[in-house]
């Protein structure tokens, strides 16, 4: 080999740095994302917090019919976008089932706090 000449073993090197730069390039990338999608989630919650407060009862709260347009919506929206619609379902019922139980919390402790000092609730089922 002449002087300047990089063999397969040096290119092979050169392509493991390059690689090992985009992945750790990526990974930058995917941290910023992950920031800006935990910062769309806290306000999404907080809606849905202010959207509790207008619910009365547990069937309002869970509202299978308004799950079913969301997550036919977000089906839609990651096929726009070029991701698996599967993904973004998955995500979303996580997402909704979460929430759903923050509401639920939300709408006890109203409840609790609209009962008069030392009224107790009967548990389910009981009269």
């Amino acid at each position: 080999m002449t002087a300047g000449t990089a063999g397969p073993a040096a290119g092979a090197v050169a392509g493991a740095v390059a690689g090992a730069e985009r992945i750790d390039e990526l990974r930058l990338s995917v941290d910023a994302l992950d920031r800006q999608i935990v910062a769309l989630l806290a306000q999404r919650t907080a809606v849905v917090r202010e959207l509790t407060t207008f619910k009365k009862d547990e069937e309002t709260v869970r509202s299978p019919g308004r799950v079913a347009q969301v997550i036919e919506k977000v089906r839609g929206l990651a096929v726009e976008e070029g991701m698996p619609p599967g993904i973004a379902e998955r995500v979303y019922r996580t997402l909704i089932t979460e929430l759903t139980d923050l509401q639920m919390e939300l709408l006890a402790e109203r409840r609790a706090a609209a009962r008069p000092a030392g009224t107790a609730v009967a548990p389910e089922g009981t009269a």
